[in-house]
């Protein structure tokens, strides 16, 4: 009897907790929002997961659906947003999960669809069988968030068995950038445009993308920074993974960062660290490498080639999720910089618009190399070089003699360079080359 009795009170503490959390949401406003490019269906059966890496603003992502959603004109009580993060439902279990639907029907008793929105879902273990149990009974949209290191997008597919749409979100591009700025660039630039436009573009490429920095300052910038790092070292790695070798899978990390936009094998790394007195062995420099990829830090691009064999077993070139990673190390490098943008600003359109989109890069035998090759299936539908400095004859040279030679490979006359701020078309031993600013590519 006395169990009954505590488990009954302990049933409604969490009842209590949980609606006191739905009625604070539902009286509060939402937080001033700009809008984020990613945007996800509203109206399909499927759960939608958001994942990405720490503090690239999934949680402001779903506040931009709830907006949306009341726009058409759905009334608030009718969106539940809990944040499992909440210390005040800190312990609670799955087997508490069911209470959120009993407090959506006391809410709304005539309802058909429920609207459930679940942040950082992942730290209750076991709400996959929730989750799934909900979809198959009931008329109901979900969506749900969690950081890349416990709920990657592969886990969540076999989680939940083909009923999930899996979206990444990224940090900033540059237009979300410049429209949290406040700042809208005219058609055509007038000067004072041009020179914020500049002065911008800077702060994005020394700065980066994560929308918490946008407010600080460059040193609380730096130190927000590397507490992001330690957060995914401690507890998106070493708590998810259980890795001992802490010290080597930072120096790991501050390899990666150095080497960023450059081809870097296993074996090249493994030989890397060795040489600097580092103890891992090249299977564990592969599982950290890999741990990397997963919870989004990294993003690799593979050599194009004309089989899968081709492409799987060639070394990829690596590239960061975002630029405040290399503010961090010291590392200048403009070139390299510009190329990680585009790099990722091309995923980033993958990931949001064009699902069909692969990027690659190229390179043949002589060591001739193409930045950026795009592709649908197997047509070859644009080259792209990246080119900080065309002023220079011999760079220039070198940059479109490896283009030329690409085209005729891989049978591609869509040929463009991106530049810092040179702009034209010019032919090129019989081909016509496009010249392109990055502040405009980006745009």
């Amino acid at each position: 009897m006395t169990k009954l009795i505590n488990m009954y009170h302990s049933n409604s503490t969490y009842m209590d907790k949980l609606e006191e959390i739905i009625v604070e949401f539902h009286k509060e406003p939402l937080p001033r929002l700009f809008k984020r490019e990613l945007s996800v269906p509203v109206d399909t059966d499927k759960v939608i997961t958001i994942v990405g890496l720490r503090r690239v603003g999934k949680t402001y992502c779903l506040f931009q659906t709830i907006r949306e959603l009341m726009d058409q004109g759905l009334e608030k009580k009718r969106l539940f947003y809990i944040n499992f993060e909440d210390e005040r439902i800190s312990d609670i279990s799955v087997n508490d999960l069911a209470r959120i639907i009993e407090l959506y029907y006391k809410i709304n008793p005539d309802a058909e669809t429920l609207y459930l929105f679940l942040d950082e879902i992942q730290l209750i273990d076991g709400w996959e069988p929730f989750v799934r149990r909900l979809t198959e009974k009931k008329e109901v949209r979900i969506f749900l968030t969690g950081s890349s290191s416990k709920l990657l997008s592969k886990e969540i597919a076999t989680s939940l068995r083909g009923r999930t749409l899996s979206y990444n979100l990224f940090t900033l591009s540059f237009r979300e950038f410049l429209h949290a700025k406040d700042f809208t660039p005219g058609s055509p630039l007038i000067e004072s445009e041009r020179g914020d436009l500049r002065r911008y573009l800077d702060e994005y490429l020394q700065s980066g993308g994560f929308p918490e920095l946008l407010r600080y300052d460059r040193m609380v910038r730096l130190r927000t920074l590397q507490e992001y790092v330690d957060l995914i070292i401690y507890r998106d790695l070493v708590e998810r993974y259980g890795i001992e070798k802490i010290s080597a899978l930072k120096f790991m990390i501050k390899s990666l960062i150095r080497n960023f936009a450059r081809e870097l094998s296993v074996r090249k790394l493994h030989n890397y660290l060795q040489s600097a007195g580092v103890s891992l062995s090249k299977t564990k420099v592969y599982e950290y490498f890999s741990y990397l990829e997963d919870i989004n830090f990294i993003f690799l691009l593979k050599k194009y080639g004309k089989g899968v064999r081709e492409v799987e077993g060639s070394i990829p070139k690596i590239y960061l999720i975002d630029l405040g990673f290399v503010t961090l190390h010291g590392l200048g490098d403009m070139g390299r910089r510009i190329e990680n943008v585009v790099a990722i600003e091309l995923l980033r359109q993958k990931n949001y618009w064009t699902p069909l989109l692969e990027v690659f890069y190229w390179k043949d035998t002589y060591g001739r190399e193409v930045d950026f090759v795009l592709a649908e299936g197997s047509e070859v539908t644009q080259l792209i070089q990246v080119c900080y400095d065309v002023a220079d004859p011999y760079t220039k040279d070198r940059e479109l003699k490896s283009l030329l030679k690409a085209s005729k490979e891989l049978d591609c006359s869509n040929l463009s360079v991106i530049t810092w701020d040179y702009e034209g078309e010019e032919e090129f031993k019989g081909c016509k080359v496009g010249f392109v600013p990055l502040w405009k590519w980006l745009l």
